[in-house]
């Protein structure tokens, strides 16, 4: 075993304490409804995996880490993964929730191949965390260059007039005037 995922568990695990509760000590968890990050869902599920544990306990422990209704639905995936019940059956609940079924679908998507096959997950939740990196950084180079570009428009309109004014003006004056 190496020691980089343990320091990652580790790392992640109290990252997550440290989120956990705020200056006064109260759980964040509780006022807390959004959706955690996808990739760090998968990254947390992808070290729980490598340290050993099985799909429906790495669901269950990482739905335990999380805040509010996305975890509670990734637990009780779990649980119903654990008492035998079939891929579908047990995810057709999370899926169909209308906050947060986009993204158990992605986590589905990722991890069925596995559960059924038997095969490990790891290749498919870093294929998986790359597509959504790649879909975040072209997300962004589009919002970057719409901002870009309301912000060139106004600019260009302020500093036209002072050159037109600074520049061009003293220019045809000068050379209007060297011409009589």
């Amino acid at each position: 075993m190496g020691l980089k995922p343990l320091i990652a568990a580790l790392s992640t695990i109290m990252a997550l304490l440290l989120m956990e509760f705020d200056s006064s000590g109260e759980r964040l968890a509780d006022k807390q409804d959004s959706t955690p990050p996808l990739s760090l869902v998968l990254a947390l599920l992808g070290v729980a995996v490598r340290q050993g544990a099985s799909l429906p306990r790495a669901l269950g422990v990482v739905g335990g880490l999380l805040p509010g209704p996305y975890g509670r639905r990734m637990v009780r995936v779990a649980h119903l993964l654990g008492r035998g019940n079939g891929w579908d059956l047990s995810w057709s609940g999370a899926i169909g929730d209308p906050d947060y079924g986009q993204s158990m679908q992605v986590l589905a998507d990722c991890l069925e191949p596995s559960w059924r096959l038997g095969s490990s997950p790891l290749a498919r939740i870093e294929t998986t965390m790359r597509q959504l990196d790649r879909h975040a950084r072209s997300v962004l180079a589009r919002v970057t260059a719409t901002i870009t570009v309301r912000l060139l428009v106004p600019t260009g309109l302020c500093i036209l007039p002072a050159f037109v004014l600074i520049g061009v003006i003293p220019c045809i004056a000068a050379f209007a005037g060297g011409m009589s």
